[in-house]
């Protein structure tokens, strides 16, 4: 009877410890992470911009739970890790789409900007018919509408400042500027004739601004056109030659088409042809300019002087045999001055056997 009571008791032990050992287990460090990311503040959008891909990422989560909860560890795991790529891949389309909903916002807030400003340039154009029927109506007399006079004051201002009066002339500027302010004051007073003798104070103060501001912005504008052409040409030059070939100043391009002639031969080599029609083309783009040819030979050449000569000469008549005007060109022989390259290596003296194309901007 006593071994009886010892059997059950072993037998409910055993049952006991397969009962714990059968419970859950503990929950994957996968897992929790996947479901902290899904419990997160932007899961929710991110469910609204990618829903088919955040339900995938629910399904693997899904899994994962009833992984788990069959014991099944490992599965739980790949699950959970899974859910989490899915939920990455989620996001980033979310992000996607925010970014692409902002580009349509912004497009559309550019067609709304380009429509005011087409009807700000019709507003423009219908000013500058009122201004032109302002002009024609006010007369010198102190009973002239005040109200007109401040309004061309104020259309000299624009002037003026358009020709950077504002900071060339500023002490003239400031005294208009004063004088139109008085001119507000008194309009707004009613103090009518005050207010466009005021007024027509400032007005010409403000042309007296444009006209000694005008000269000096002008000359700007054409020293910065003249340099942005002056860099167009030499960009333009180094394309045909090489950068190792082309010099500039501020208003000249050099172009320097190296090793064109056989020693003491004036005849163009073939091989330099292409250059020469390549440079006649950016004459003939830049035809204002004047073109002056130089040429030279190697010091070790025979009759310098002369065969630079015919180099400058055969090199003009192929520029003109491409559309250059013959009455643009300059020819000049130097003879063996003023070698550009180093004679003492051998390779460097067929490379004097040259001509320097000098592109004169005007």
């Amino acid at each position: 009877m006593k071994r009886h009571h010892i059997i059950s008791l072993i037998l409910c032990l055993v049952l006991a410890a397969m009962a714990v050992s059968c419970g859950p287990q503990a929950k994957p460090e996968e897992l929790t992470q996947l479901e902290e990311l899904r419990k997160s503040e932007e899961a929710a959008a991110i469910n609204g911009n990618a829903p088919d891909a955040y339900k995938r990422c629910t399904d693997l989560t899904n899994k994962a739970i009833d992984s788990w909860q069959d014991g099944e560890q490992a599965k739980a795991r790949t699950y959970a890790a899974l859910g989490q790529r899915q939920y990455a891949t989620a996001r980033a389309q979310s992000k996607l789409k925010e970014a692409k909903d902002r580009k349509a916002a912004a497009e559309n807030e550019m067609r709304d900007l380009n429509a005011q400003m087409e009807k700000l340039e019709v507003t423009r154009s219908g000013l500058e018919e009122s201004i032109s029927l302002i002009k024609n109506n006010i007369a010198n007399s102190d009973m002239a509408n005040a109200e007109q006079r401040i309004q061309l004051a104020k259309i000299e201002r624009e002037k003026a400042i358009g020709v950077k009066g504002n900071e060339s002339q500023k002490d003239s500027f400031d005294q208009a500027e004063a004088r139109l302010k008085d001119a507000q004051e008194k309009a707004s007073k009613g103090e009518r004739a005050a207010a466009g003798a005021a007024a027509e104070e400032a007005r010409l103060l403000y042309v007296k601004v444009y006209d000694l501001a005008k000269p000096d912005f002008d000359k700007k504008q054409l020293a910065a056109a003249a340099a942005e052409r002056q860099k167009s040409l030499f960009t333009e030059a180094q394309a045909i030659v090489g950068p190792s070939y082309v010099f500039t100043d501020l208003k000249s391009t050099v172009i320097v088409v190296a090793a064109a002639f056989d020693k003491d031969k004036s005849d163009i080599l073939p091989v330099k042809q292409e250059a020469l029609r390549r440079v006649a083309e950016l004459a003939n783009k830049y035809n204002d300019t004047t073109i002056m040819i130089e040429g030279y030979t190697q010091t070790k050449g025979k009759n310098a002087y002369e065969v630079s000569q015919r180099r400058c000469d055969a090199v003009r008549d192929y520029l003109v045999t491409q559309g250059v005007d013959y009455k643009r060109i300059v020819t000049t022989a130097k003879g063996k001055e003023a070698p550009r390259y180093d004679e003492k290596k051998k390779d460097n003296r067929a490379l004097n056997d040259r001509v320097e194309i000098n592109i004169i901007l005007p």
